[in-house]
């Protein structure tokens, strides 16, 4: 008998961290803080993922930010990025944000943004693939088509006449 009652004590403190958990998000966003790079900006590949506008000089290939219409947009990206540990979501030059980051000694009070640990996303969020994943299949995969150093068309030999550069290598689902 106490050992059932041990087991219901159990299940019952598994739903009360259960419940806690889902109510992670969005209680665990940190409105109107910002943490600027403080020399902990990540620089990535976010075009994989789907970032065009917004980067860092332009370049979606190596950037720290991106634009994104929704918070959700920082949360998938970081929690894709095996070094990113924050992610920032604000208003810049009057377009909406993510910015990631591998530590958070910037951070500061700042009006309007709202950051996050990489572990504060909705229920349910997964890691993204880079690139259309209907494309990767035997030994054909993003690092080996797409990765800048093959040239603004990827690698040659991933190509033929139903996969292409443009099919393959942008997510088929936008941020």
């Amino acid at each position: 008998m106490a050992a059932l009652r041990c087991l219901a004590v159990l299940a019952a403190a598994a739903s009360l961290i259960a419940c806690a958990h889902a109510e992670d998000w969005p209680a665990c966003q940190q409105q109107n803080t910002v943490v600027r790079s403080g020399g902990q900006a990540l620089f990535a590949n976010l075009q994989g993922y789907g970032a065009t506008i917004g980067c860092f000089l332009d370049d979606c290939m190596s950037s720290d930010k991106f634009v994104a219409s929704e918070i959700e947009s920082c949360t998938k990206v970081c929690l894709s990025l095996p070094e990113c540990e924050w992610w920032v979501w604000g208003t810049e030059e009057g377009e909406t944000k993510c910015w990631f980051r591998t530590g958070d000694s910037g951070r500061e009070a700042g009006e309007g943004w709202i950051s996050g640990h990489k572990g504060c996303n909705p229920p349910g969020t997964q890691v993204l693939v880079m690139g259309n994943s209907e494309c990767w299949a035997e030994g054909f995969g993003y690092v080996n088509c797409c990765e800048a150093k093959f040239g603004p068309n990827g690698n040659a030999q991933c190509w033929d006449g139903v996969f292409n550069y443009d099919r393959c290598c942008f997510p088929k689902d936008e941020l």
